[in-house]
Parts: structure tokens; sequence; C-alpha cells
């Protein structure tokens, strides 16, 4: 029994040292696991990005001064935003445990300069600065990746819609709006809507919504301050979906235009705009005077500004007031027309 317990002592011994031993050399442990980043380049550096995927589809985006254009829409504004976090996101990438290390593999996870999923290629003016090929993917918001001067092949958090290679997919769908507290006027169809004096101080001050005013009323007509504020607003999230280039087509609908607007911004000269839809009613294009593109927007963006921009929308007369207000204040009918009786009535 005792030849027993002094065993069991020394193999307790024995534990207790293996683990001081470990806590002591956890610290070089942990530091020989640290991820390093899958690329190395200067964010700051980079001037130009070509995005590459299946079936030789590609897209250039490219820095001038502080903002990214894309070069196959003739510098049309890209997101830069986007192309911002699209780099950041690259400068983040880490690999964790490598899937393979030999350039045989290449092939197999669909990462080999000949065959890939994407290709992101970024360059300082002529410089290389960094290659990354995404591949197969073996898990949802996973991708095989391997660093172009590198034949190891890691799996990190991206997917390949994440970096589409499309154009339209990275333009600035925005560049067209007029923020709301911007917009001082709005004119057509004979009529001028206006930006009360003082009403874009309120409005920044959480005030009631902005006093309207207009110009080219009939008698007896009104704004309705609402509706304007509405039509406003419609106009402040104009977005666009696709550039369709600079060749006006007869197919978009704008020799006989939907609507033909124009929007004057504080401090600004006013820019115009045309909506027209195709002959089959399904696509609408829009053409602003600010640029010498065409556009296609999404069906429900330009059906709320069609609808905004009504007259009907937007004016009133003081004989439909007076009609609502007499049918609010008149007493409820039965259904044999005649109003209902009271209670005291019926008690009698």
């Amino acid at each position: 029994m005792n030849k027993t317990i002094g065993l069991l002592a020394l193999l307790l011994a024995v534990q207790l040292l293996l683990a001081l031993g470990l806590s002591r050399t956890g610290p070089d442990l942990t530091a020989s696991t640290e991820r390093a980043p899958l690329l190395a380049f200067d964010r700051e550096a980079v001037d130009h990005i070509l995005l590459e995927g299946p079936d030789d589809a590609s897209i250039t985006l490219r820095r001038v001064d502080d903002a990214w254009t894309l070069a196959e829409l003739d510098g049309f504004p890209a997101d830069t935003t986007k192309v911002d976090q699209l780099l950041a996101r690259l400068a983040e990438l880490q690999g964790g445990v490598p899937a393979a290390t030999s350039a045989a593999a290449h092939d197999r996870f669909r990462v080999a300069e000949d065959d890939f999923e994407r290709r992101i290629r970024l360059f300082a003016a002529k410089e290389s600065l960094a290659t990354l090929y995404l591949g197969s993917s073996p898990g949802m918001g996973q991708i095989h990746a391997r660093a172009g001067d590198s034949d190891v092949i890691q799996v990190v958090k991206l997917a390949a819609f994440d970096i589409p290679v499309k154009a339209d997919d990275w333009i600035d769908r925005l560049m067209l709006r007029v923020p709301r507290q911007r917009i001082a006027a709005i004119e057509f169809d004979g009529l001028r809507i206006e930006r009360a004096t003082g009403a874009a101080e309120a409005e920044k001050k959480d005030q009631p919504a902005p006093h309207w005013q207009a110009a080219g009323l009939a008698e007896g007509e009104r704004l309705d301050q609402q509706a304007a504020d509405s039509f406003a607003e419609r106009l402040s999230e104009l977005s666009i979906g696709a550039v369709l280039g600079r060749e006006a087509k007869a197919e978009y609908g704008l020799s006989d235009p939907l609507l033909t607007l124009s929007v004057t911004p504080a401090g600004g000269e006013p820019v115009s705009y045309r909506i027209g839809k195709s002959a089959d009613g399904q696509r609408f294009t829009l053409q602003a005077s600010s640029r010498p593109e065409y556009f296609r927007v999404p069906s429900y963006t330009a059906e709320q500004l069609l609808e905004a921009a009504s007259r009907d929308a937007l004016i009133s007369t003081a004989a439909a007031e007076e009609t609502a207000d007499e049918a609010a204040a008149a007493p409820a009918t039965t259904e044999a027309g005649e109003p209902p009786t009271t209670d005291s009535a019926a008690g009698n």
C-alpha cells in the first residue's frame, strides 16, 4: 500500500512540474501561432485595382485625387466608400491552417494563374503591390485563397460575390442626389416650388417640416405642404441602377419623356432631369443635364417620383378643401339615408 501511495505521489509531482513548465512557455507557444496578414501592401499607395473573374470578366478601378473611378465607364465615379472597404478587408485578411502548400494544388483549389474565381491585383502606378487569387469555397462565407507570391493555399473569411466584376456593381449610385436640406427650388409643368426663408434652419433644429411656397398657382389653388415635402424627399432619395453609356437611343423613351423637371440646389446652378419609359413599359431611363451619360433607374424609384411630381398630388383648391371639411363634419347616415338616432331620442 505504501509503495502504491508513493508511486501516485511521484506521478502527481511530475504532472505539476509539466504544468509549471507549460505555463512558463505559454507566451512563446502563443506567439508562434500568431497569424500574419495574407497580403502585405501599403493601402495609401494603391492607385488602381484590377478585378478579374471567369470568362474574361474584369474591371479597373482608378483613384483620381481622393476619389475612385471606373475605367470601363469612361471614368464614371465609383463608390469610394465601397472601394476603401475592399482595401481594408484585403489588408486585414488572415489565413488559418494551410489547405495545401504545393504548386500542384493550385488547379484543384482553383487558385491557378489561368483558373480562378477571382484575381485581385493592386498597383501603385505601374508597380505591382500585391496579387490575390480566390478559388473554390469550402463553406458559407469562406473561400480558398492564395497570395500571388506564394504557393500556400489558405481558407479566408470572404466570398466571391463580395468582389463583383461588373462595373455597375461599383458605381456611385447616389451621385445625382441633392440632399433635401439643399434643395432650394423645384420646377416642373409650369409650377415653381421654393423653400421658404428660414425653412432650412428650422429643419436643422428638427422643427416641423419645412415650409414651401409656390409660384404659378391659379386663383383658389394652394400648395399642399406635406406633399411638397414628400416630393423633395423623393428627389433626395434618387438613385441609379446602371450606367447605359453616352449614346441616346429611341428605346429610352426620352423623346417624349414622362417627366421633365429642374432642381436648383442652394448656392448652385439648376440641374434638369428627364425620365422616359421603354415601349414595353418595363424600364425607366434618366438623363441629367449635369452628366453626359444615360442611366437606368429602378422601377420603384421612378414610379414614386412620378407619383410625387403630380399637380393633383401637390395642389389643392379652396373648394375641394371646403368639401372635405364639410364631409368630415357631416353626421354619419344609416343605410336608408336617415341620420342615426341619438340615445336620448331612442329612450323617448
